[in-house]
């Protein structure tokens, strides 16, 4: 197997490492013999070193040859757990590599998180060369390490050589519709992948139908978490028919893609067919109340369902309320949680939910605005701003604008700073979907120390706060659902 180039010198440290401890298990041969009868007087004046089969001296002689720093976290690890968490360690390339060599020798640890960690494009080397010997590790999590292409490239490499893996996070890493075929024929034929973490990165439609292949020819992978993408329309109508052919898949989040009405009518047809699949996360996608209804009537012919997460979404009470009718008429409902966070609903339709629960008495509706993801709470001006705000970064996104353009429309004089009024006019004047109450909210929201002006420096500021903190809730999510498996 031929691995991704990089330097000479990483494959010669690690292969000096390989021979060595190879040596040391191996007895020393080319001495002259020696006859049975003749007497020998054993020589203990070299002390014997017993081959270290946890790592740790290589991972000491390795930091020294490299000049960092030992970890005692994990240093002690790799003695004592099976699991190494060093997510955001701070430990660049040759950190990596150090714990990479290790884990060569390491013959009890079965799961690696090395996310965050800024590891560049000789840290993933390091850690495909190190999967590719390596019989033990089964959970490895890669996220956020700003990996790119090269990275792709490296990923595919390794999951063609290593059979043994199951759990692969590969979030965050900035991939696009052009690494797509890195990593999808690859994980499409994996014979013990069982669950992949591809969010938060760049693809998009021209990607989907190579992951339309993967999903639908897959036959191992129970769980699947592809959010925050970039699939529109054709990307999700795509992922709709891998999934109608897939199976195997229990739990797929699709959330934070823009899957609209049309998407959602392609899901609803694969919900009317699929009978493995557990929970479906399409919140947070732009789907109203046609792709809301059509989503639920697949509950007709669907009877495996048990976890739907549509909320975020523009959909009306009046809709809600006619699905509420529908799943009073099935009998084989199978459903335990239908998630329509942050969809408002009046007392009469709270009402019919309540008669709802003596047809399905398993079933919890949750409602109106949430935290995470759940726990309700009343809805506020912080509530209504911050789902406003959101809605703007959207629309920049969608635009393919940056902040710093939209708000110089509305800043005319160039001062970096707006008045409430000259911000409503920009709302509407760049005709993005808020109302009256929104901008309201959204100006109560954003404007922290209260003297009347929008400043730039305050809209990128709540910006990135809302952006952290549905980050956080994502995972959180995501959390619960393994806990449910």
């Amino acid at each position: 197997m031929k691995w991704v180039k990089g330097e000479e010198w990483i494959n010669e440290t690690m292969e000096e490492v390989f021979t060595r401890d190879s040596a040391r298990a191996t007895p020393v041969k080319g001495k002259a013999d020696i006859e049975d009868d003749q007497e020998t007087v054993l020589d203990i004046t070299a002390p014997h070193v017993p081959y270290d089969d946890t790592g740790r001296r290589t991972y000491e002689k390795i930091c020294q040859k490299l000049d960092v720093v030992p970890s005692s976290k994990i240093l002690r690890k790799l003695a004592e757990s099976p699991s190494i968490d060093i997510r955001h360690y701070g430990l660049g390339p040759k950190g990596t590599m150090a714990v990479s060599v290790a884990l060569v020798i390491n013959s009890t640890v079965t799961t690696l998180n090395i996310s965050g960690n800024n590891i560049d494009k000789t840290g993933i080397l390091y850690i495909q060369r190190m999967m590719e010997e390596n019989i033990t590790i089964t959970d490895l999590d890669v996220s956020d390490n700003h990996l790119k292409t090269f990275g792709a490239k490296a990923i595919g490499m390794m999951l063609q050589d290593n059979k043994g893996i199951r759990r692969l996070s590969i979030a965050g890493n900035e991939f696009t519709d052009l690494d797509a075929t890195f990593l999808t024929k690859e994980i499409e034929i994996h014979p013990t992948l069982d669950y992949l973490d591809i969010s938060r990165n760049g693809f998009g439609d021209i990607a989907a139908p190579f992951f339309e292949k993967m999903i639908s020819e897959n036959n191992n992978m129970t769980e699947l978490n592809i959010s925050w993408n970039q699939f529109r329309v054709p990307g999700a109508k795509c992922l709709a028919r891998g999934l109608k052919d897939n199976m195997k898949l229990k739990l797929v989040n699709a959330s934070w893609n823009g899957i609209d009405d049309e998407g959602a009518l392609a899901f609803s047809d694969c919900l009317s067919n699929n009978a493995v699949l557990t929970e479906l996360d399409i919140s947070c996608s732009r789907i109203g109340d046609k792709g809301y209804a059509q989503v639920m009537r697949a509950f007709k012919k669907n009877e495996d369902l048990e976890v739907l997460r549509i909320g975020k979404n523009n959909i009306k009470e009046e809709t809600v309320k006619l699905s509420i009718d529908l799943l009073k008429e099935i009998t084989t409902l199978k459903l335990v949680l239908l998630d329509l966070s942050d969809v408002m609903l009046g007392a009469s339709v709270v009402k019919e939910l309540e008669s709802l629960e003596e047809v399905h008495p398993n079933l919890e509706v949750v409602h109106g605005y949430t935290d995470s993801y759940g726990k309700r709470k009343m809805a506020g001006f912080a509530d209504l701003g911050e789902e406003a705000l959101w809605i703007i970064k959207e629309f920049i996104e969608e635009k393919d604008l940056t902040v710093a353009k939209l708000f110089a429309e509305f800043d005319e004089d160039g001062s970096n700073s707006v008045d409430y009024d000259e911000f409503r006019q920009g709302i509407k004047q760049a005709k993005i979907p808020l109302s009256s109450s929104q901008v309201d909210a959204l100006i109560n929201f954003i404007d922290m120390d209260g003297d009347g002006d929008i400043d730039f420096s305050e809209l990128v500021l709540k910006m990135k706060e809302i952006t952290k903190k549905r980050k956080e809730e994502d995972e959180q999510r995501a959390a619960e659902a393994r806990k449910r498996r």
